[in-house]
């Protein structure tokens, strides 16, 4: 999954999408690499 979206993030780049939508597949991306967090934190 985090291969589709680094590939979709740089595709967008290329056509010359605005930040805000190249930054969804980044952001996206990290989040599934996060750790999950504790709720009771």
């Amino acid at each position: 999954m985090e291969g589709a979206l680094g590939v979709e993030g740089v595709e967008r780049f290329i056509r010359k999408d605005t930040v805000d939508r190249i930054h969804e597949c980044v952001l996206a991306a990290l989040s599934l690499e996060s750790e999950p967090i504790d709720p009771r934190l």
